[in-house]
């Protein structure tokens, strides 16, 4: 049932489709247009977890000459992240990320910024229509806009308690490295997920750290040359685990 459902093509829209093939484990593939399809390809995690989602170049870099992830996106990959966005409670992001991309900042979905200063551009605020709540240090004053809430400390795990403390259980980190990596050294993320990009990046932005490790869950490509995996990271809670966390 999951092939054959994930095997429709939509027609073709604007005149371009974009399939996703999935390498392993099933072998199957969807037109990423297809919204219940894209979503029903992320939804394999049950009503707890934390995913981090990147997309870098085949050398890890995260952002392109501009500055930003932008430069690196394409093929299947804005349709995957709209979609996987859409069954996450939450999107979380650095402060630097929303300051360099306030379009990071999605409309129609709760957003976390970690930021100790509060900075938050207005352009950024004003793109949110569910919510903006910004993790600060106490010296620091939050725009009007957003809802402030003080962290003693800027760990992985004071941020996602702060964060399942606001009743959020699918916790989608989307960067940058700074704030992924907090949750990655904590022990805290479920599933790293990683676009690989065959456009270049910035050969002197970051690089992804190279220690992630887990069982592979998911490998898939598109017609664009756009690579996707997923892996279960080792040590990472599990299901109700996170809830005690």
């Amino acid at each position: 049932m999951w092939q054959t459902f994930l095997s429709f093509v939509q027609p073709i829209r604007d005149n371009v489709v974009v399939l996703v093939h999935t390498d392993f484990p099933s072998g199957v593939t969807f037109d990423s247009r297809n919204r219940e399809a894209s979503e029903l390809w992320w939804d394999t995690m049950g009503d707890r977890w934390v995913r981090v989602n990147l997309v870098t170049d085949a050398l890890g870099k995260t952002t392109g000459l501009s500055g930003t992830s932008d430069d690196l996106s394409g093929g299947a990959d804005r349709d995957l992240v709209s979609a996987l966005r859409a069954i996450a409670d939450v999107v979380v992001l650095g402060g630097a990320t929303v300051r360099s991309e306030p379009q990071s900042v999605p409309w129609d979905k709760p957003v976390v910024i970690v930021s100790r200063s509060a900075d938050i551009p207005a352009e950024a605020i004003k793109r949110s229509s569910a919510g903006v709540t910004v993790l600060h240090h106490s010296s620091a004053t939050p725009p009007r806009g957003v809802t402030g809430v003080v962290l003693p400390r800027f760990t992985g795990s004071a941020i996602l308690a702060a964060i399942t403390s606001l009743g959020y259980q699918r916790v989608l980190v989307e960067g940058g490295l700074t704030v992924a990596n907090k949750f990655l050294s904590a022990g805290l993320v479920t599933e790293w997920c990683q676009t690989v990009s065959p456009l270049l990046g910035d050969p002197n932005s970051q690089a992804v750290a190279p220690s992630v490790t887990g069982d592979l869950t998911l490998m898939a490509h598109d017609e664009g040359g756009f690579r996707y995996t997923r892996r279960l990271v080792d040590g990472a809670p599990r299901g109700d685990t996170l809830a005690r966390v």
